[in-house]
């Protein structure tokens, strides 16, 4: 693997929040270039106004992720096109806090926000193997599923879905052991097999609903950037409504 595609391969661990969908698959990369150490990413959003926290976050974790190349000393950040893009380029590539950047406008702590949109994607990617597995025929042994038995079912054919899923786990600071229980609520109580199909309908709204945005967002980029969203991409698991991704301020 080039330096290059090692770039691009940390960029796809970069999730927009609100999104739940990595920064490569929303096509907010424009470019990036290396020269020596130094890496520069460009990045572009849908609207000049989207949220200014989120879009904070994910410049913030595309230096992380990036810096943990061992060849990497410097990471900056070019996020174009955007009523904050001076002062997040600068706080993000000098490696400063979103409560430093936006001294005088954050009014809350943007690890909460972090927190709160994490539980979301959790119960969407949740909600994705739950219905694969009931789709498959599993019934009454499936809120005993543990790890080991996921990591080797049938009806788990995308292994990207399920490590995404793991991984959500485990920053929500879940053990991932093989005995451990596959699917717990996000405050780690059992799910209840009596409300199973309720918590099933809220996770879904909660997947529809940023499928939706999703889409929205790259239609409006493709509107913007005269960007080529291919018809696969279009038609590719977006489904029906909720809210618009563009938020007009910074609001926690």
């Amino acid at each position: 693997m080039n330096n290059q595609e090692a770039v691009f391969e940390k960029l796809n661990l970069v999730y927009d929040p609100e999104l739940d969908k990595s920064v490569l698959e929303m096509k907010f990369i424009e470019e990036v270039d290396i020269h020596q150490d130094t890496v520069t990413v460009v990045m572009r959003l849908p609207t000049f106004w989207c949220s200014p926290n989120f879009a904070f976050i994910m410049a913030e974790d595309i230096r992380n992720r990036v810096m943990e190349l061992p060849w990497v000393s410097k990471v900056l950040l070019n996020l174009k096109d955007h009523c904050s893009s001076e002062e997040i380029n600068k706080g993000v590539s000098e490696g400063k806090s979103f409560e430093e950047v936006f001294s005088n406008l954050a009014n809350g702590d943007l690890n909460e926000v972090r927190k709160t949109f994490q539980i979301k994607s959790f119960k969407s990617r949740q909600e994705h193997l739950l219905r694969e597995l009931i789709n498959f025929g599993v019934d009454k042994e499936l809120l005993n599923l543990t790890i080991k038995d996921l990591n080797s079912h049938l009806a788990i054919r995308d292994k990207t879905v399920l490590l995404r899923y793991l991984t959500l786990r485990s920053e929500l600071g879940f053990s991932n052991h093989p005995n451990d229980l596959a699917f717990l609520k996000h405050t780690g109580e059992r799910i209840d097999p009596l409300k199973l199909s309720e918590h099933l309908l809220e996770a879904r709204r909660t997947r529809l609903s940023m499928d939706f945005n999703a889409n929205h967002c790259l239609g409006l980029l493709e509107t913007r950037y005269q960007t080529q969203i291919s018809e696969e991409e279009k038609e590719n698991k977006y489904e029906s409504c909720s809210t618009t991704c563009v938020q007009h301020a910074i609001a926690f």
